[in-house]
């Protein structure tokens, strides 16, 4: 009997532990024992135009939470863990502190990297006897040549670096979804409930990666999957390089995920001021399915989005208080749903 999992779904689920880590510099110097080794290639999509390759360096993204949002996480099913519980803290709580950790590094057309050290407590989740790490590769052009992934704050217009490539998975064709964790004591409860299907991860840095196949009797719908797979001491990833703002945000002290903008009600909110950029899309599937909002960007100069967006919105996605679909504003631009 073929497996099959929704894509869609599963791929948001991805991007929410992927673009919303914290950053943890990968440098040049091993200086103790190899504890994971990932290689691979880099594939440049058709929208990458390659810079300098003397200024290519590699990062890991470590994906932290406020203990809140984990308790949050853990005791909920898990749709509701990556929609509903990521809204139980304030935006300021989603911080991204700087881990280091020490590799080798290879560029332009292929990496290794040997993790050496083990990451710093705060890119880990957890307390004493129980401690989760989660992460993802990256790729950035290291503008100033200071060997460091430079955070930018919320009010900067630009950014010295750029993030110009993420592991194989994010993209939504992708067959593999792997993901770097580092378990410290008793399996924590959170891995169970991001990774039922996977097998117990040991101590230390492992990856686990989901696996799957083209349909061959629906090539346009979702493919077959294989399972998931444990990986421990040399790993292969490849990273794709694409010029993908989502990526770049990557760079910004807080998370740009839309779900952690301000949201109200248009019905009653004042309009967008002038000098705002604003566009209709759709907010978050798991909650919203293909309804739209408005996204207005009150500082569309600045370089990082989510800190500066407010979504007006003719429903009430999170607690169900009000539901305007029926008589939106006059002014309202975007498609409106039937209620």
């Amino acid at each position: 009997m073929t497996m099959t999992r929704g894509r869609g779904f599963w791929k948001w689920s991805l991007l929410t532990l992927a673009l919303t880590g914290c950053g943890g510099v990968l440098g040049d110097e091993a200086e103790d024992e190899t504890l994971l080794t990932l290689e691979g290639s880099l594939r440049a999509s058709e929208s990458f135009e390659a810079g300098s390759s003397a200024q290519m360096r590699a990062a890991l993204l470590w994906q932290t939470w406020p203990q809140a949002v984990v308790d949050c996480m853990v005791q909920s099913p898990l749709r509701d863990a990556l929609s509903k519980c990521q809204r139980v803290s304030p935006r300021s709580s989603f911080h991204h502190p700087d881990v280091d950790v020490q590799v080798n590094g290879r560029f332009p057309n292929s990496f290794t990297m040997s993790l050496n050290r083990l990451p710093g407590p705060e890119g880990l989740m957890g307390g004493a006897g129980s401690r989760l790490g989660l992460a993802s590769v990256v790729a950035y052009v290291d503008g100033n040549g200071n060997r460091t992934l430079d955070r930018v704050d919320s009010e900067a217009t630009t950014s010295v670096d750029i993030v110009v490539g993420h592991q194989e998975g994010v993209q939504l064709n992708a067959m593999k979804m792997a993901t770097i964790v580092y378990r410290e004591g008793a399996l924590h409860p959170l891995y169970t409930k991001l990774f039922s299907d996977c097998p117990v991860v040991p101590q230390g840095y492992s990856v686990v990666e989901y696996r799957y196949h083209p349909d061959p009797s629906n090539p346009d719908g979702d493919p077959i999957y294989d399972g998931c797979f444990l990986m421990t001491r040399k790993v292969d990833v490849d990273i794709i390089l694409e010029a993908n703002q989502a990526f770049q945000r990557l760079a910004c002290h807080q998370a740009n995920q839309l779900f952690l903008a301000d949201m109200v009600r248009a019905t009653t909110a004042s309009l967008p001021p002038a000098g705002s950029s604003q566009v209709c899309r759709t907010y978050m599937h798991t909650v919203s399915g293909s309804e739209q909002v408005l996204v207005v960007n009150l500082h569309p100069e600045r370089f990082c989005t989510t800190p500066n967006q407010v979504v007006y919105s003719l429903r009430d996605y999170w607690n169900g208080t009000w539901d305007d679909r029926a008589a939106p504003p006059a002014w309202w631009p975007c498609t409106v749903t039937a209620p």
